[in-house]
């Protein structure tokens, strides 16, 4: 790869528990978090008893740089948000951990982390095989609510981060308090005035949440928490707060689109739609913008390694493949096996780079060497950017089919299976055949199982003939991870088995 000039890391900047004491400052009665139309918390509320639990920690011997595993379930936002800010103004690293992952999975995942103590909600148990430190809120909260003032560096790790395991076993990376509140400050947090609610529908005990209790504490809104898997909640609450934005993912937009709870509520208070997670198919964003007439769609692109790396624009039906363009200080490549660009329109591994303090895996100093190269991050998917520099994403390398020679895009074969009327759930994946050679294939879930017939020739007439699948799988229901992504090696598995 040719030498390069590269943009310095930044070691200037703020640490979560920097914002949420300022902003008690300012605006100590302001509710921070709304629960499902139910416990809130404030500001004020939430840095005192996170100051309590931080001195709990301290005062049960946990020290600077030890990770605490955080198990939290269902709804339980609140304690989990006071916990893990507890965790970080102790000077502690936090691992986010989700109860449906189930108990061995805990406990590998503790061990990775070499973690010395689990906080949990009130509701869970613990595994019983572990030995450290455990305890709720409640019991390890001291009763000196002061700010400990821990000296902590925007560069020491706050969060030890598992990916959603669903190309393969969940890979952790270890991330630094700069690198979540990057571009963020408390300089204009006396601006805020009184915006509308902003709603999202995220599991506990993910990456995902603890971007989102970040994200709480830097948003001008409100944030309204509801249930996951509940599309007729999500419209009775945007109904009700009149809210003006929402974080979704598209398996919650596809769930909203077609539950009809669009129908029945008046969804016209929406201004942002913000998608995450993975690629929402044209068809399901045109019906999520029909559901909300007053609404733009922004779409965004990141790999949990490159983070806050990030490409975003709002939906175009001109261009209704497209990805987005770097955001905010985000430098983005194309490149070729050697690291070296390739032309617009040509095919190549997405690289993004960021002057934020960067994610490393925690335990894998190989696959650092091989996914971080002079700041940058290769992601591991494939895209393509235009002329004017607009990427369009084409799969996860790991994903990608190869078939007859070529390369089949599985989010192309998806969104054209989503177009037809009856499809309310698909995932592509490749079948072995040998030499190296795949076969597309295709799990659908209908509205009505006698479409399935119907449905090669419909996609003929939108895909080139590599691309149509050749083996077909009707499902009730997807497997799928916490945040809602297809288990897509379960499903292969399955038709493996099936076929003998």
């Amino acid at each position: 790869m040719a030498e390069r000039t590269y943009t310095p890391e930044i070691t200037t900047g703020y640490t979560a528990h920097d914002l949420l004491r300022r902003r008690a400052e300012l605006q100590p009665d302001r509710i921070a978090l709304n629960i499902d139309d139910g416990p809130v918390i404030t500001y004020g509320e939430w840095d005192r008893r996170s100051n309590a639990v931080a001195r709990g920690l301290r005062d049960a011997g946990v020290g600077r740089g030890q990770v605490v595993g955080l198990v939290f379930h269902g709804l339980d936002w609140i304690n989990y948000a006071v916990a893990y800010l507890g965790v970080l103004k102790s000077g502690a690293t936090a691992t986010h951990l989700n109860r449906s992952v189930g108990t061995e999975e805990i406990m590998a995942r503790m061990n990775r982390c070499s973690a010395v103590g689990i906080l949990h909600g009130e509701n869970v148990v613990p595994p019983a095989a572990f030995t450290g430190l455990t305890g709720t809120v409640t019991t390890i909260a001291a009763s000196d609510t002061s700010d400990p003032r821990i000296p902590v560096s925007v560069t020491d790790i706050a969060d030890i981060l598992f990916t959603s395991g669903t190309t393969g076993p969940a890979k952790g990376s270890a991330s630094p308090h700069g690198n979540l509140t990057y571009g963020r400050g408390p300089e204009g947090f006396h601006l805020f005035g009184d915006p509308e609610p902003l709603l999202t529908p995220m599991p506990l005990g993910t990456t995902a949440s603890a971007t989102t209790v970040n994200f709480s504490i830097h948003t001008p809104s409100t944030l309204v928490i509801c249930p996951i898997d509940a599309p007729e909640r999500m419209a009775q609450l945007i109904e009700k707060f009149s809210i003006g934005s929402i974080m979704i993912t598209p398996w919650l937009a596809m769930q909203l689109v077609y539950s009809g709870a669009t129908e029945r509520y008046d969804l016209s208070c929406v201004e942002t739609v913000a998608n995450a997670s993975t690629a929402l198919p044209p068809a399901i964003a045109r019906k999520l913008l029909e559901a909300m007439p007053n609404a733009r769609l922004n779409m965004s692109y990141a790999a949990s390694e490159a983070v806050p790396a990030s490409i975003g624009h709002t939906f175009d039906p001109a261009v209704p493949m497209a990805t987005g363009r770097p955001l905010r200080g985000t430098e983005l490549r194309i490149a070729d096996e050697n690291g070296d660009e390739v032309p617009a329109g040509e095919l190549g591994e997405i690289w993004l780079r960021s002057p934020a303090p960067k994610r490393y895996y925690f335990d894998n100093p190989e696959l650092n060497a091989k996914v971080h190269a002079d700041r940058w991050t290769r992601t591991g998917d494939l895209g393509r950017v235009d002329e004017t520099g607009l990427l369009f994403f084409f799969d996860r390398r790991n994903v990608a089919i190869t078939t007859g020679g070529k390369l089949v895009s599985t989010i192309e074969v998806e969104a054209a299976l989503y177009e037809h009327p009856a499809v309310r759930q698909a995932a592509v994946f490749g079948i072995p055949k040998g030499d190296g050679d795949q076969e597309v294939a295709a799990a659908v879930g209908l509205s009505d199982p006698r479409y399935l017939d119907e449905l090669p020739d419909f996609v003929a007439s939108l895909l080139s003939p590599e691309q149509i699948p050749t083996r077909w799988q009707l499902v009730d229901s997807m497997p799928r991870s916490a945040n809602g992504k297809v288990l897509k090696h379960v499903l292969r598995d399955r038709l493996v088995a099936e076929a003998g």
